[in-house]
């Protein structure tokens, strides 16, 4: 029965890191695109927007 339980708290600590490093991934990858996004409109502003 203990090795059942070690079993099962290693897995849920096993998934709670994995989703912990999944959500920093996609954090990571949105601030990356949302920090693109705003220094080219800022360029495509700078240089005179749809003119």
């Amino acid at each position: 029965m203990a090795n059942f339980d070690l079993v099962w708290v290693i897995s849920i600590t096993a998934g709670l890191l994995g989703l912990i490093i999944t959500l920093l991934v996609a954090y990571w990858v949105i601030r990356l695109a949302v920090t693109h996004a705003l220094r080219s409109h800022a360029l495509w502003a700078q240089n005179g927007g749809d003119r």
